[in-house]
């Protein structure tokens, strides 16, 4: 069975950043839990591995995507910052390629 051990400050503070996503949104789902569980071991194996990188690369996925949901939210979220928004979307997106790199090695 695949085993990961988290020992680069790097992908330990970007599994922390999903997991406060989560936490923030109050969210209990399994990728939730996943992250949770992964955060507080410091260990994925197997189909947790599996996961993991399914909800990365649909994340990825899903910030490559059309434009269009970021005018809707813009538009329905006047007081956003356009750039401050677009930069976060970056960083998100470094961590993601980083996470799945690590997942796939």
């Amino acid at each position: 069975m695949a085993k990961r051990i988290i020992k680069s400050d790097r992908i330990k503070q970007i599994i922390n950043n999903i997991a406060e996503d989560f936490r923030f949104s109050s969210e209990m789902g399994d990728y939730a839990l996943l992250f949770y569980k992964a955060e507080t071991q410091g260990v994925i194996t197997g189909k947790e591995i599996d996961d993991m990188i399914e909800y990365v690369t649909t994340g990825l996925e899903e910030l490559g995507n059309d434009i269009s949901w970021r005018q809707e939210y813009l538009a329905e979220n006047p007081g956003t910052d356009e750039v401050r928004m677009l930069d976060t979307m970056k960083t998100i997106e470094e961590e993601y390629r980083d996470l799945l790199e690590f997942l796939k090695k």
